[in-house]
């Protein structure tokens, strides 16, 4: 199955394809951060069951984009929303998502704005092998098979 973190790797890589000058933070957000720059975090992850042997996932990921301030702690939108339709773009091109040994697609690109900071959430869909159940009990090694002759009761 594939986890969430070769998922935010796949991100991170169009991330640092599209803006090389960029940090991108993962996780861990330092108090003194670099602007302009990324923050990279999982949002939330659903799993469905489908069939005995498939389950779908459903894992989102947000993406802050922390643009630069002026001195009134202002930003400028157009520059923002310039960066959050390059990513959306990107990460609805087919198969964007290098992840492991697969490449996804996003199903959804959500875009959000809150000052200086841009939400962009992204929602890929896939489905994967189910999760075998660990052995618990011992494999049986040996089996006897026989039978008893018929007891007739004298009476």
């Amino acid at each position: 199955m594939l986890t969430v973190q070769q998922i935010m790797q796949g991100i991170n890589a169009i991330l640092v394809r599209l803006y090389p000058d960029r940090t991108v933070y993962i996780d861990v957000m330092p108090e003194k951060f670099e602007r302009p720059s990324f923050f990279l975090r999982p949002a939330g992850r659903k799993i469905t069951s489908r069939t005995v042997a498939v389950v779908e996932v459903e894992q989102m990921v947000t993406v802050q984009c922390i643009d630069e301030v002026g001195d009134r702690y202002e930003t400028e939108t157009a520059r923002l929303y310039g960066v959050t339709d390059t990513l959306t773009a990107a990460f609805l091109q087919r198969g964007a998502l290098a992840c492991g040994d697969r490449h996804l697609t996003a199903d959804r690109v959500d875009v959000s704005r809150s000052l200086d900071i841009a939400d962009v959430t992204i929602t890929v869909t896939y489905e994967d092998d189910r999760p075998a159940a660990p052995v618990t009990q011992p494999l049986v090694t040996d089996v006897t098979l026989g039978a008893q002759p018929n007891q007739k009761q004298e009476g």
